[in-house]
């Protein structure tokens, strides 16, 4: 009997050792399977963690390369290598088929390329992807402008002013389309936008006096133009549009005045600030000096040598009695 308790005693040892191995063998594989799902977790947070800066990184290339392409496309346009700045622009809407200043230089090639109609198109594709890019509305309303397709103009440059207000290339184009529509009220309102803008803007300034001589508003011309040749002294062309106006208003000297400033800037190829002052001489009574700038506009400009020709034949006439 003791020898039987004793052999058991011997059983029972071995098989507590194989429970407690037993037990520590389920613990180990609880805290493996809690380790495999904790490494299983990370490992699919690093895929996507990679996976993000992946497509960061393929971002940031096609960015690249859709600027490095518009760049040289922009580059081919101030060479006037419009073909070629056609096929930088296409190849940056190869990268990204959203990216509107690629739309925008695209327009401006294809404009230069006398394909209007698809610049117009493309004008429309950059505003439809951001109806907010005041450039392509300017350059479409400019271009429908250029195409005597005033409306379309007039609805492309009112999106171009609402988009940037503070553009004064918009408000002046808007100045330039009312006065072809014969609105000079209008146009006055869109110049004086752009000397508020812009107040040394000397181009606006004589814009401005046209629209108001226009308007029968010879006060208010005359100013404009005086505040645009404070600008920019050496403006021939606005000497000339005070004299034929000094003249127009009987104010001869004035006339005179500005006639001969006109021909001081540009004593060439000025024929109609030759005849202003043929004009101005003839209604003073000075009719030598009358007929001799007569001669000058003659001689300097085709299209003012029948009228010249015909005031000096006036005067002769006269002379002769």
């Amino acid at each position: 009997m003791n020898v039987i308790k004793k052999l058991f005693a011997q059983l029972i040892l071995p098989l507590g050792l194989i429970a407690m191995v037993a037990s520590a063998g389920f613990a180990q594989d609880a805290d493996y399977q809690k380790q495999l799902e904790e490494y299983e977790k990370k490992k699919k947070a690093i895929e996507e963690e990679n996976k993000k800066k992946m497509a960061e990184m393929d971002k940031a290339q096609k960015d690249n390369a859709v600027k490095q392409f518009v760049n040289q496309g922009n580059t081919s346009l101030k060479k006037k290598q419009y073909q070629e700045a056609l096929d930088y622009y296409d190849q940056a809407l190869q990268y990204d088929p959203n990216f509107v200043k690629a739309y925008y230089g695209k327009g401006i090639a294809l404009k230069n390329l006398r394909r209007y109609n698809e610049a117009i198109q493309v004008y429309q594709q950059a505003v439809t992807i951001n109806p907010l890019y005041s450039d392509a509305h300017l350059a479409m309303a400019k271009l429908y402008r250029q195409l005597n397709q005033l409306d379309y103009a007039l609805t492309a440059c009112l999106s171009a002013v609402q988009t940037d207000t503070a553009s004064a290339d918009a408000a002046y184009e808007l100045g330039v389309i009312y006065a072809k529509q014969k609105k000079y009220a209008k146009a006055v309102d869109a110049y004086q936008k752009v000397v508020e803008l812009e107040p040394n803007n000397y181009r606006a300034f004589e814009a401005l006096g046209v629209a108001y001589q226009n308007l029968g508003n010879s006060e208010g011309a005359i100013s404009a133009y005086k505040s645009s040749i404070a600008i920019r002294e050496r403006n021939d062309n606005v000497y000339y549009r005070l004299a034929a106006l000094y003249n127009k208003l009987g104010s001869h000297q004035d006339a005179l005045d500005n006639a001969l400033e006109s021909l001081k800037h540009k004593p060439r190829k000025n024929g109609k600030a030759a005849f202003e002052a043929g004009q101005a001489y003839e209604h003073m009574g000075q009719y030598q000096n009358a007929i001799k700038y007569y001669k000058m506009a003659a001689q300097q400009d085709r299209r003012w040598a029948r009228s010249a020709n015909y005031q000096i034949d006036l005067i002769n006439r006269k002379l002769s009695k």
